[in-house]
């Protein structure tokens, strides 16, 4: 069946929802930054991992040729999880979510020469005003003092890691299937993940009911459900605009935040997201050449 040249923005969007519950389900697991992240990628790891071997084995796909990008790619997102999860100790929800997601500046500025995707200059409009949007957004919450730099840093290096992450997600689901792509790269993060907690010494064991369930949450619905979306969209869409995409994460966050956290938006905050919105608004209207290449990518 031929997906329709909106299906992969619809598919995307799906998996931003998804993805931005990360936040709020971690704010409530009372556990080790690398435990979350490891256990994390592991509950997530076993389905994909399965589903990847029986296609596998059905129909064999040369993985060789792309093997060391695949491992980069969950080494990408390991440190993604790793930096962005011991950010929210440190600084707020809001001041978190939007220094992650200030990732699609990173991807518009090598894009050209590591994808050879040309970035137009309304999307580099579109990517300036819904930078700007974030920016206000945060802007209260920064500086207030050095723990909270400190989440800051750990914020933006988690947004770093993202960009490389979607990056090589982008070149490598031009030849590997989205199955196959994901069943290598969550396994291996899973792996590396626990490398690391080990490392620092962290116990795998002894949480609440409440922490376990949380962590259960954040592998079917920001893992399973958000990134293998996102991931699936790589194949159709540039990985420019999956980033600005992205940047709808900081508004959703922050509206759920209300509620659940309590946590509510300031005039600020409202402002800078209205103007996110537009951002991405100027970044998705879809212009004819892209409607096509859309069209020409889902009929391949």
């Amino acid at each position: 069946m031929k997906e329709g040249p909106w299906l992969p923005y619809s598919v995307l969007f799906l998996g931003v929802v998804a993805v931005s519950w990360s936040a709020i389900l971690i704010r409530e697991a009372e556990a080790p930054s690398l435990i979350i992240g490891a256990y994390r990628m592991v509950f997530a790891a076993a389905p994909v991992g399965a589903l990847a071997l029986v296609q596998q084995r059905r129909a064999p796909e040369p993985l060789a040729g792309s093997f060391l990008l695949l491992v980069l790619s969950a080494a990408c997102l390991a440190a993604h999880f790793a930096f962005w999860i011991e950010s929210l100790r440190h600084t707020s929800v809001v001041t978190s979510v939007v220094l992650v997601a200030a990732q699609p500046l990173y991807v518009a500025l090598v894009s050209p020469f590591l994808l050879r995707e040309r970035v137009d200059g309304t999307v580099w409009l579109a990517i300036g005003v819904g930078t700007a949007g974030a920016a206000l957004m945060a802007g209260e919450d920064l500086g207030d003092g050095l723990g909270t730099i400190g989440g800051d840093v750990y914020a933006l290096l988690g947004g770093v890691t993202a960009a490389g992450y979607f990056i090589i997600g982008r070149r490598v689901r031009a030849t590997v299937s989205w199955v196959r792509y994901v069943g290598v790269v969550y396994p291996i993060t899973a792996l590396m993940l626990v490398a690391l907690a080990l490392i620092a010494q962290e116990s795998f064991t002894g949480y609440s009911t409440k922490t376990w369930l949380m962590i259960g949450l954040t592998a079917l619905v920001p893992q399973l459900i958000g990134h293998t979306a996102i991931n699936w969209s790589l194949g159709f869409l540039s990985a420019v605009v999956v980033a600005v995409m992205i940047l709808l994460e900081p508004v959703i966050t922050t509206g759920l935040a209300i509620p659940i956290l309590d946590e509510r938006p300031t005039s600020f905050e409202l402002a800078g997201g209205l103007l996110v919105l537009v951002g991405v608004y100027m970044a998705l209207r879809p212009r004819p050449e892209e409607r096509l290449a859309v069209e020409v990518a889902a009929a391949d």
